[in-house]
């Protein structure tokens, strides 16, 4: 299936300041909530590595270069209220002064796949998935290049996922191979769209097809296999094939963090103030 431009747009890399070069570490992606609030999101793993700190986004600008926004020192990432320790989704306000000089997409809150949606859409197993994000080896040098990794839907458990530094989490499983620089990715499903027809003999039949896009969640990485690899590189090489997607209501848990609302409430009362607006 051929994947939509608006999904490449989403999408920035994420690393620390750097004088000579920079080094992406991580994916992030431009959500908008439904008062048009932009907020840049991640993998709760990828920004601690920056929290507290300074750190450099890097998506393209308008006219096809690449373009990049350091945050200030004052900046701050926000976690789960109450679940901190166990939702690896990291979310801040996309607050730079020519956010509008990026060439840059959000994903709208009413495109979230919340258990509601899933359920009216008939999401599950061996749906289609689209990840976008970063390839550490290979990222573009005139403009900023994403990755697109395809896979489908594995598991979809109702009980919580063991996962290493995470505990117990909800999650989903993908069938779809991660890479270190997709952490914090978007993860989009394709919902299976069934026509009624009939058979030439007149019995009932039904034509499938791929129906609406919606954001599933945050790409939390893969599922490794425990070989005792001597460094981190080569543990990341080898994995099962399965990946780890953390839900879009928990990501949406984290854009309703209170303080985070409060700062939009304080915004709005401003006339938006620095607080970006989706277009």
């Amino acid at each position: 299936m051929r994947v939509a431009d608006e999904y490449l747009k989403c999408v920035g890399f994420i690393s620390h300041p750097h004088p000579e070069k920079l080094r992406y570490v991580g994916t992030v992606f431009v959500v908008a909530t439904d008062d048009g609030m932009l907020h840049l999101v991640t993998a709760k793993h990828v920004a601690e590595t920056f929290d507290p700190g300074t750190f450099v986004v890097a998506m393209n600008a308008k006219d096809g270069a690449p373009r990049f926004a350091q945050s200030g020192d004052d900046i701050r990432w926000f976690y789960h209220p109450t679940e901190e320790k166990s939702v690896d989704v990291a979310v801040c306000p996309f607050a730079v002064p020519d956010v509008s000089l990026f060439d840059a997409r959000s994903i709208p809150e009413k495109t979230f796949a919340s258990d509601a949606v899933i359920a009216e859409y008939g999401i599950g197993l061996g749906d289609e998935l689209i990840v976008v994000g970063l390839f550490t080896r290979y990222f573009g040098t005139s403009k900023i290049i994403p990755i697109v990794r395809t896979g489908n839907i594995a598991m979809m458990p109702t009980d919580k996922v063991p996962v290493k530094d995470f505990g117990e989490i909800d999650a989903y499983l993908a069938e779809s191979r991660s890479i270190g620089g997709l952490s914090g990715s978007p993860v989009f499903v394709r919902s299976t769209l069934n026509l009624p027809t009939v058979t030439k003999d007149g019995a009932p039949a039904v034509i499938s097809g791929l129906g609406p896009t919606h954001f599933l969640g945050l790409m939390h990485g893969h599922w490794e296999l425990p070989l005792g690899f001597s460094t981190f590189e080569q543990a990341e090489a080898v994995n099962m094939g399965v990946s780890i997607v953390i839900p879009a209501k928990k990501v949406l848990e984290v854009l309703y963090h209170p303080e985070l609302v409060k700062k939009r409430l304080e915004a709005v009362e401003k006339k938006k103030g620095n607080y970006p607006v989706a277009e």
